[in-house]
């Protein structure tokens, strides 16, 4: 497997001034909170789940009941996280790839080939909701089903917990992995779940010690206090923008380093000593006490600004513009026509971007253009008014700056 890398260190980027992921515990009022908590403890562990410190290893987990060993092959995405495969990778499978089409669903048309031409045996295939999309996997799940493959659903990327799972996900798999701790304040969390709770038999984690779960309360605090100030302050900041987006543009750029390198082992995001670790405690309690209406709609509301505000925006677009009513998105995707510069301008800039841009090679053309181009922007429950507008105005400054420096 060839692994293309973006290395940033000779970039220099400054640490992002606005948290990408929520931050802040949140309830509506005590006494809601109280009712929260006494209703949090009258509920019963479901049979259906296990927790793991992060969906990584829920994902391995799911890859090991799967039949995943040296003797096989995973297919996953052309798009993807490192981390997705990381641990198919420990298991010691052959992974392959099968395209996407520019909506980030499944080429079935073209998933075929990819099954045909794997020279071991397709145990499991893993799919994803991107960003908090839900797609229909029927078609997926019935060619799963026909060639005897486990399908694997990818929930890391919506809203689904013990207490809430986002309309038509979690419906598809034999097995299904979320990461609650990117739509909550919580320290960690992984999930596991199965339809069948039989498949789970067997599959246990090791519980945190007490140290752990005082450092995770330690932890969500701060976290909760973390201050809502803007980077730079408040001062003449659409001048300070500009100021700043002027000395970039006529300043040489320094790019990354772009590396293709044979790959074959996990990524430093892996640790084989955590496979079995479960979330913290504390952590799956935020979860149950987080209001989900509110965190929706909370969501929803930033991914609409966002959606208005590139809407007439230069060398953009929203990969998904509109939102429907019953989807609790992740993060805002926009594809950029010009990575360079502007996502360097971002990163300088202090804005809390991220992208894929660490991706096993693949014959997919939409996998290969988004890993550069497509970017990732915040849009969960902490983030305050003036942070959305500083973010908002930094994005608007820098698109409508052209690739060669000058205003269009």
């Amino acid at each position: 497997m060839e692994l293309a890398r973006f290395d940033p260190a000779p970039c220099g980027f400054p640490r992002p001034g606005i948290p990408p992921l929520p931050h802040r515990l949140e309830w509506t009022t005590a006494w809601d909170g109280l009712a929260r908590i006494f209703h949090a403890f009258q509920q019963t562990k479901s049979p259906h789940f296990r927790h793991f410190s992060r969906g990584r290893y829920a994902l391995g987990e799911a890859y090991r009941l799967a039949g995943l060993s040296p003797g096989s092959t995973l297919l996953a995405p052309a798009y993807h996280c490192m981390t997705m495969l990381d641990s198919a990778l420990h298991l010691g499978a052959d992974i392959s790839f099968y395209p996407l089409t520019t909506d980030l669903s499944p080429d079935i048309g073209r998933l075929e080939a990819v099954f045909q031409a794997s020279q071991k045996p397709v145990r499991a295939l893993l799919a994803t909701h991107f960003f908090g999309f839900a797609k229909d996997l029927s078609n997926l799940q019935t060619w799963c089903d026909e060639n005897d493959i486990v399908l694997i659903e990818d929930c890391s990327h919506v809203l689904f917990t013990p207490f809430f799972q986002a309309p038509g996900t979690g419906v598809y798999g034999k097995f299904v992995v979320a990461s609650p701790y990117k739509f909550f304040p919580c320290e960690d969390g992984g999930l596991l779940y199965a339809p069948e709770s039989r498949d789970l038999d067997g599959v246990e984690t090791t519980p945190t010690g007490v140290g752990d779960e005082l450092r995770g309360v330690k932890h969500a605090i701060e976290h909760s206090w973390t201050s809502q100030r803007i980077p730079g302050g408040n001062r003449d900041r659409p001048k300070r923008i500009d100021e700043k987006l002027a000395a970039l543009a006529t300043a040489p750029m320094i790019t990354g380093h772009e590396t293709i390198n044979r790959y074959a082992q996990t990524s430093p995001y892996f640790s084989a000593s955590a496979c079995r670790t479960a979330s913290l405690k504390v952590s799956q309690l935020i979860v149950k006490l987080t209001p989900v209406a509110a965190l929706t709609a909370a969501r929803q509301a930033n991914y609409r600004r966002w959606s208005m505000a590139v809407g007439d925006l230069p060398h953009c677009r929203a990969l998904f513009s509109v939102l429907p009513e019953n989807t609790t998105p992740y993060m805002f995707p926009l594809l950029i026509a010009h990575p360079e510069p502007h996502f360097y301008w971002l990163k300088q800039l202090g804005f809390p971007v991220w992208r894929w841009d660490e991706m096993a090679v693949s014959s997919c053309a939409v996998a290969a253009k988004y890993r550069a181009r497509l970017l990732h922007l915040p849009c969960h429950q902490s983030l305050s008014d003036a942070q959305m507008d500083w973010m908002v105005a930094v994005l608007s400054r820098t698109l409508r700056q052209s690739p060669a420096g000058s205003h269009p």
